[in-house]
C-alpha cells in the first residue's frame, strides 16, 4: 500500500495560494496566510503533485512510500 506524506515548509511559504487553486480541498491557508495540507490531501494526489511543482518557493514536499 502506498502512503503519501505531504509537508509545507512554513518558513518558505509566501502565501501565493497556488496550491489552493490547483489542488482545491487539499490545501488551506492558515491565519498567517501560509499553506497547510488538509486531511483530504492524499485523495487528490495528481493535484497535490501539481501544487508541489508549481509552488513558487518550493515549500511543498510530497513523498510517496510503500
Amino acid at each position: 500500500m502506498t502512503t503519501v506524506d505531504i509537508t509545507v515548509d512554513k518558513d518558505r511559504c509566501v502565501g501565493s495560494a497556488t496550491c489552493v487553486v490547483v489542488a482545491a480541498g487539499s490545501f488551506v491557508l492558515d491565519e498567517h496566510d501560509r499553506s497547510e495540507p488538509t486531511s483530504q490531501a492524499g485523495s487528490d494526489l495528481d493535484g497535490v503533485e501539481q501544487a508541489e511543482q508549481l509552488c513558487p518557493t518550493a515549500a511543498i514536499r510530497v513523498v510517496r512510500s510503500g
